[in-house]
């Protein structure tokens, strides 16, 4: 039986010497998205015109057997706009496929690395009709919550990823990043070479004091809507596939990643 003492002057719990004994440990700090977010921003190295370096990943865990039509689905949310990058890095864990795909905030660290102070903002799910990117209708702010948006709301099943594709009406994952208004011209040019290396997602590049896909951005910036580098999962369980994800998982040197093309 453990002994678990609240400090009321400090609003925390307190692990005894008894509780040590027993290898109870004290809980770490809450660390918001946002905060981790930032961490790995600052840690791409990637040079889209060389095409090394590494990159922002998210983790994504399927059964073996599923692994050929996961692959699939991702070819066709590259095919439809909604991936980032067509690279992977797959990996055999125990009894799963683990696969690690580019996310969508590495292009927030390219620009960092280019000398532009994007701020992320939040994720999101996007309407789509007739494939033009209506607006935001569900957006979670990065500062607000510890769990990635994307992840809150795929868990919800709020998307429609396979109708966009289908038919180019849907609801798909985004996001949104601020930048000063000035630096329109240089993100143009960073996104024309990332293109380059097959870096894309672009929603929308917004004008300076302009709302974005119907969310406000603040005085003297400009809005950047990306696609959600998780689609392809939402697409997947769509589809029943049994698929496990963790978005902003960590870093993965794109040297170490295959082109889809030498997959499939």
């Amino acid at each position: 039986m453990t002994e678990d003492v609240y400090d009321s002057s400090s609003s925390q719990r307190i692990i005894t010497p008894r509780c040590r004994e027993e290898g109870v440990k004290a809980p770490g700090p809450l660390i918001f998205t946002l905060a981790r977010i930032e961490n790995l921003i600052h840690q791409v190295s990637f040079d889209p015109i060389k095409g090394e370096g590494k990159i922002i990943t998210n983790t994504i865990t399927v059964n073996p057997q599923d692994l050929s039509h996961a692959l699939e689905i991702l070819e066709d949310t590259i095919q439809s706009g909604l991936a980032v990058c067509p690279r992977v890095k797959i990996e055999e864990v125990k009894d799963r496929t683990v696969i690690h795909t580019a996310c969508s905030l590495t292009i927030d660290g390219v620009l960092v690395k280019h000398g532009i102070p994007v701020r992320p903002k939040g994720g999101g799910i996007v309407e789509v009709v007739e494939r033009q990117p209506m607006r935001f209708i569900d957006l979670l702010m990065y500062w607000a919550t510890t769990i990635d948006p994307i992840d809150i709301l795929i868990s919800q099943e709020l998307t429609d990823v396979t109708g966009m594709m289908r038919t180019g009406s849907g609801r798909v994952l985004g996001n949104l990043q601020e930048a000063p208004m000035l630096a329109r011209e240089r993100i143009e040019e960073v996104l024309d070479y990332l293109a380059q290396a097959e870096f894309t997602g672009i929603l929308e590049l917004g004008e300076p004091n302009a709302d974005v896909l119907g969310v406000s951005v603040e005085r003297d910036r400009l809005g950047v809507a990306l696609v959600g580098g998780t689609n392809l999962v939402a697409a997947a369980m769509e589809e029943g596939i049994d698929i496990k994800n963790e978005s902003i998982s960590g870093l993965t040197d794109i040297s170490e990643m295959k082109h889809l093309d030498e997959i499939t």
